[in-house]
């Protein structure tokens, strides 16, 4: 699995293409613009099943509750929803995609970059900034010789977070990522205190064997679970439909990752996770699980911001032996991945949903747990929300001002007066 905080454009408005640098320098537009036949976000409901149907239901429904509840979603939303809109949006991208290619043939998308390795510069001069703001009691200072930190780094190529901790801090530690022979990135960081393994942690259980190699349970100050979820880390490519309501390949990700965490971790540990999906109706379901072990819980933004929407922090773990923690690794280990019905889920996790695993997954309601969960979580989900809106927003006004120039003004034309400022 590859690592870092980049890589996915889920929070960008064009379905699977990402906010590049290149794209900055895009040829002015032909005129006259021509509004594209179809657009690839479209997922028209005739084509799908009606449990498909059902999950994107499920998943508006709990968007628009969310929205009445947080007004920095609302916002978000409704940016996104402009993006969708803008004739001159889509116009962007057909520039793009002509001058650098999209898909299969993409000169600049990460997911289609096979063996392309980041640099891990950007990703250490994030975490020195970061990291110590975050937890200034784990990240503020060198570690104590007296008492060495260790880490285990899941999704760690190139190996930003791993040359911070262990050239900056000097800890020692373990990472883990998807082989390049499997399409991952290679590790760009070596060091003696950095033992190295090869590692698909969308295989069921992977987890197990990560814990053994780490040195069992209870060995780490800090798991990172930097796995960025996208094409290029997936052994089956899933259409749009299915790669947003299937979701067995994410949580197996989730469920390695965090299951890693929850043993490996020494009572007071920390885990941080990158979050990289639309769908907040999974994120309060994870956290709902996870939460009780912890002390403390927030989401933090990423150093792109138009790309992966967060990671989660979750800091003060109680410990393998607490009752909480039981019920966290219970939830993983014990709620039923694959996609299909099955008896009893809510008594064998505990609740959250009706007969099937996806439902389980989700949280479909506002309940007074999310509420509490949501109240400790909204300044930092705000902050993360909000730079996403301000972001995609200046994407479409830098958009609809290109394409408004190259028509000969404003005004002129399908789409003269939308997204004015």
């Amino acid at each position: 699995m590859s690592g870092g905080m980049g890589g996915s454009s889920n929070g960008n408005y064009g379905g699977g293409r990402s906010g590049n640098d290149e794209a900055a320098a895009l040829p002015p537009p032909p005129p006259p613009a021509v509004r594209p036949p179809g657009r690839e976000h479209d997922v028209s409901t005739d084509t799908l099943d009606d449990e498909t149907v059902r999950r994107k239901n499920v998943l508006q429904s709990w968007s628009t509750v969310l929205a009445k509840n947080d007004a920095s979603w609302d916002v978000l939303q409704a940016e996104k929803r402009a993006g969708w809109e803008s004739e001159a949006v889509d116009w962007r991208w057909r520039q793009r995609d002509a001058t650098f290619g999209h898909g299969g043939s993409s000169k600049v998308d990460r997911v289609n970059n096979r063996g392309m390795v980041p640099s891990t510069r950007k990703y250490v001069v994030f975490y020195r900034e970061w990291m110590p703001k975050l937890a200034p009691e784990l990240f503020g200072r060198a570690a104590d010789e007296s008492r060495p930190r260790v880490f285990a780094d899941v999704g760690s190529a190139p190996g930003g977070m791993c040359e911070y901790l262990v050239g900056d801090l000097g800890w020692s530690g373990f990472a883990f990522s998807l082989a390049p022979g499997d399409e991952g990135f290679g590790m760009q960081f070596a060091s003696p205190r950095l033992a190295y393994a090869d590692s698909d942690v969308s295989v069921a259980g992977e987890w197990r064997r990560l814990l053994d190699l780490v040195g069992g349970r209870a060995v780490c100050d800090f798991v990172n679970g930097g796995v960025v979820i996208d094409r290029g880390q997936q052994r089956v490519e899933p259409s749009e439909a299915s790669d947003t309501l299937a979701m067995e390949h994410h949580l197996e990700i989730y469920r390695n990752e965090l299951l890693l965490g929850l043993h490996a971790l020494r009572p007071g540990g920390a885990l941080y996770f990158a979050y990289q999906l639309g769908q907040t109706a999974l994120l309060m379901r994870l956290l709902l699980a996870l939460r009780p072990a912890f002390a403390s819980v927030r989401v933090t933004p990423t150093f792109a911001v138009g790309r992966t929407p967060m990671y989660v922090w979750l800091g003060g773990y109680a410990g393998l032996e607490t009752a909480a923690a039981a019920a966290a690794v219970r939830f993983l280990s014990e709620t039923p991945v694959a996609d299909a019905a099955v008896e009893e889920v809510g008594e064998k996790t505990g609740g959250g949903g009706g007969g099937c695993a996806w439902d389980a997954w989700h949280q479909s309601e506002w309940s007074a747990e999310v509420a509490s969960l949501h109240r400790e979580l909204r300044e930092s989900l705000a902050h993360v929300w909000t730079t996403q809106a301000d972001h995609l927003r200046k994407q479409r006004l830098e958009a609809e001002h290109a394409f408004e120039s190259g028509k000969g003004g404003k005004g002129g034309g399908k789409g003269g007066g939308k997204g004015r400022w």
